[in-house]
Formats: structure tokens, C-alpha cells, sequence
């Protein structure tokens, strides 16, 4: 079993997979693999230094000129200072699809933070581009999602797809709304919510898990093809105590056996 990683905004592959080496060993030791891909974009400074990661070991090697290409933080997309607006999301959506299309089959996602946000645009952008293909042409979806202090991106047009009362609704939105009478998502996934976090707010990230079909609460059990939010007293990072790797590793145990 393979699941693709997606990280944060001013992290890259190397640096999530370190901080989610505990999850990864564990998830390694019951056959899965977890695969981490580096966004396309060099996350700027100067958005280090307004928010939370000011003090990302990234930013500083680049401020000293210390530059180790593992350690550049990058970016899926870079939001406009305003935030209502962004570059390189389009650029990420072509990486993406190709690594899908070259490194897959992945049965699932990973996302953390604006990896996570990104995660149910890029599934969106699978099914649009699946209808443009012949049977044999088209990629397998992921089965399930974890998404870990995920969040609506204001920051993307095409966010519409998560708004059914957006006026600037695009076509992709369209696939949204065939799986469902109420256009809500239907692949299971489970939705990670620090209360803690003070980067992500818990309601930021709950108003993301409200899009989703069948959305459980964190006292009910898991079940296949069930949305769940499932939340710990943390901040904004990916949970690895004992207790939230075996909720992880039930969850994505559910999924084991591609059908």
C-alpha cells in the first residue's frame, strides 16, 4: 500500500518526512509506504516572516546563504499578501498529475496544512481530467484522505468546487457535485484537528471537514468509506503518540486491499 505525502506550506519532502518519522515507521511496519513529493514552488521569504514559520530552520539558511536544497522550504502556491489571491497553483496541479500518472498507483493521500487544502483541489483536478480520457487512458482516484490541519484556500478561484453558493463556480466543481444530491465529497477521509493549533484554527479546518459526506464525529468508530474527524490537544504538526498512530493505522487499514 502506497500514499502519496504532501507538505506544508515552507516544508519540502525531506524535512515532512522527518517529522513524520515516527507515523512512517510504524505505517511501514504494517506494509505501508508512505511517498513524499517536494511542491514545485521556493516558498519567499517574506511570507516566512509574517507568519508562524519566521523561525522554520529553512528560512534561515537561506537568509545566511547557507542554502541546502534539502532544507528549502517550498510551496504547493504562494498566496498574495492580501491572501485573496495566488501564483503556481496551476504549475502544482500539472506536477502532481504527472507524478499520479508516473509514480502511481497510490491508494491514498497524505496532506498537512496547505498540503492538506491542496489535497481535495488536486482530487477534484483527477476527476476533470479523467473526463477528458478513454477508459484505458484514465488514472485511479485515491481510495481515502487524511488530511491534517487542512483549510478552505481562500487564496484559489477554484475553491469553488468546496462552495456550492459561489458565483464563480468552474467546471470542476461539477464533478463535486455528481457524486452526491447535496454536492458534498464523498472519498472517506479522515480530518485531523489540533485543538491547539494556532496556526490553523480548529474551525478552519472543521469548516473544511464539512464538506465532506457522512462527516463522523471524534467519539464514533471508524468505518469504511466514512469520513471522520478525529482530534488531539496539539498544535499545528502531525500527532504520532501512541494513540493517534492507531487511529491512523485503523483508518488506513480500512483500505488495505485495492479492489
Amino acid at each position: 500500500m502506497r500514499i502519496l505525502c504532501l507538505h506544508g506550506f515552507a516544508q519540502n519532502a525531506a524535512i515532512f518526512r522527518r517529522r513524520s518519522a515516527v507515523l512512517r515507521k510504524d505505517f511501514e511496519a504494517n506494509g505501508i509506504t508512505l511517498a513524499y513529493l517536494d511542491a514545485p514552488h521556493i516558498a519567499p521569504l517574506y511570507e516566512l516572516e509574517q507568519d508562524l514559520h519566521a523561525l522554520h530552520e529553512s528560512a534561515r539558511l537561506q537568509r545566511h546563504g547557507e542554502v541546502d536544497p534539502a532544507e528549502v522550504g517550498r510551496a504547493w502556491w504562494v498566496p498574495s499578501a492580501d491572501r485573496t489571491s495566488q501564483s503556481g497553483y496551476a504549475e502544482s496541479i500539472k506536477h502532481l498529475l504527472s507524478i499520479w500518472s508516473s509514480e502511481g498507483p497510490f491508494d491514498g493521500i497524505l496532506g498537512f496544512s496547505q498540503g492538506a487544502a491542496l489535497a481535495p483541489l488536486f482530487l477534484a483536478e483527477l476527476r476533470l481530467y479523467n473526463s477528458g480520457q478513454q477508459e484505458s487512458g484514465k488514472l485511479l482516484l485515491p481510495r481515502f484522505m487524511i488530511l491534517i490541519s487542512g483549510f478552505i484556500p481562500v487564496a484559489i478561484k477554484s475553491l469553488a468546487l468546496l462552495s456550492t453558493d459561489n458565483p464563480e463556480a468552474d467546471g470542476v466543481w461539477d464533478f463535486w457535485r455528481r457524486e452526491s444530491e447535496d454536492g458534498t465529497i464523498t472519498t472517506p477521509t479522515m480530518h485531523v484537528i489540533g485543538t491547539g493549533d494556532a496556526w490553523v484554527s480548529p474551525a478552519e479546518s472543521r469548516a473544511l471537514a464539512a464538506r465532506f459526506y457522512g462527516i463522523a464525529s471524534n467519539d464514533e468508530s471508524f468505518a469504511e468509506n466514512k469520513s471522520i474527524i478525529v482530534e488531539h490537544d496539539g498544535g499545528h504538526y502531525v500527532p504520532t503518540n501512541a494513540d493517534m498512530r492507531t487511529k491512523f493505522k485503523e483508518f488506513v487499514l480500512l483500505y488495505k486491499t485495492r479492489p
